[in-house]
């Protein structure tokens, strides 16, 4: 009697530690689950409506603090002349400001310089300074490059070229990514004989494409407008969908 139910005991430990390995129905994490793993892309083009540039200020003399004033005040009348065409104030920041010294050109001896080109021997003080511009009205970029120029500026870089509700935009790209996948996915298992289950997985990636950002450097000049050529922007988003195969 004792050997019987001994022998039961052992039955039902064997029993409950097979049910305990085998894979559970359904279960894509499981060696027997058929999976299908597609990719989507979705693109978005369309214009931009906002820009953005560095506008720099360079000044130099041997008094440090005439190499200060003389910049301070371009840059004042700058950032007053974008006010003036109508850029909001919290579109305009300083975004970098240096002051170094230059050393003399010690290369050629004073007397093998020409006459115009002789400088006094000594340091000379550099001055840098770079405010970032939001525009807005994008109609309006090349009058304020030209202003900017007009008033002092002899560097302008950094050109760049956005829209302003990009969160929208990536939002439409998603949704043709996930359609994209989706029509895939939905091909490939009628080609194979195999129906679409449940989706296990959506990883998502959005990665926008980068747009052309002239250098523009420009002597000082008056002059109407500088020429702006935007061209689009695309917002690229993709998709990896993992569906289960039955």
């Amino acid at each position: 009697m004792k050997q019987t139910k001994l022998t039961l005991l052992v039955s039902l430990i064997l029993v409950l530690f097979i049910a305990g390995c085998a894979p559970a129905p359904g279960n894509p994490n499981s060696s027997d689950a058929r999976l299908m793993r597609v990719s989507g892309t979705g693109v978005i083009e369309v214009e931009p409506d906002i820009a953005r540039a560095n506008i720099g200020v360079r000044t130099e003399s041997p008094d440090v603090e005439e190499a200060l004033t003389e910049n301070n005040a371009i840059a004042d009348a700058i950032i007053q002349r974008m006010m003036d065409l109508g850029i909001e104030e919290r579109d305009i920041q300083t975004r970098d400001f240096n002051l170094s010294i230059r050393q003399p050109d010690q290369r050629r001896p004073i007397e093998e310089v020409e006459p115009e080109e002789a400088v006094e021997p000594g340091e000379v003080f550099v001055v840098q300074n770079t405010v970032s511009v939001v525009v807005r009205d994008f109609d309006a970029l090349g009058e304020v490059l030209a202003a900017a120029v007009a008033e002092g500026a002899n560097t302008i870089h950094g050109v760049s070229f956005d829209i302003e509700d990009r969160a929208a935009i990536a939002e439409e790209a998603r949704q043709l990514a996930i359609e994209n996948a989706q029509a895939k996915a939905e091909s490939i298992a009628e080609t194979a004989g195999v129906a679409l289950g449940a989706i296990q997985t959506i990883d998502i990636d959005r990665a926008d494409r980068p747009v052309a950002r002239p250098e523009i450097a420009m002597e000082r000049a008056e002059f109407d407008a500088v020429p702006i050529a935007g061209g689009t922007l695309a917002v690229q988003v993709s998709v990896d969908i993992t569906y289960q195969i039955d």
